[in-house]
């Protein structure tokens, strides 16, 4: 009895070059990715500290609402600045909580320009907004200072 896995050699010589042609596509498919989500980012340099006074970080609103869970979700909104002249791929800031006397009680940290996010180019601003799940009953509900941290720039 013929196995059902390949085809019969003496099956229809058409059906034989329709399989055969069918293997070759797929193949082909596979082969150049089709199906496949294609990403193109530009080539990332490594990390350039000297690159962060470049960066100007404009904090905003700061919003406190509850999610489905009964949990307070806390959203900082603001801006950030590329005053340089290089292309930002990767920007990591830091956001430090205080008390109502002024004093930091947490410090977190946030992605406002991740390698997903379309670059920061030079002199370009844009709005930022960070959402957090855990912030301190002490906290004075103003705004957190804000300061860049860790860039890293596009290979341009």
């Amino acid at each position: 009895m013929p196995s059902h896995s390949r085809i019969n050699q003496s099956a229809n010589p058409a059906l034989r070059r329709l399989a055969a042609a069918v293997a070759l596509a797929v193949a082909a498919l596979a082969g150049c990715g089709v199906g496949k989500k294609q990403v193109e980012k530009s080539p990332s340099r490594p990390e350039e500290p000297s690159y962060l006074r470049n960066i100007q970080i404009t904090p905003g609103r700061v919003e406190a609402a509850q999610n489905f869970l009964q949990h307070t979700i806390t959203t900082v909104y603001g801006t950030v600045t590329n005053n340089g002249n290089k292309t930002v791929r990767n920007l990591e800031i830091s956001l430090t909580f205080s008390d109502i006397e002024g004093k930091p009680i947490e410090q977190k940290s946030a992605t406002p320009i991740a390698n997903d996010d379309p670059p920061l180019k030079p002199g370009e601003t844009r709005p930022f907004q960070l959402s957090f799940d855990q912030v301190p009953d002490m906290w004075n509900q103003a705004p957190p200072q804000m300061a860049p941290v860790r860039v890293v720039l596009a290979g341009d």
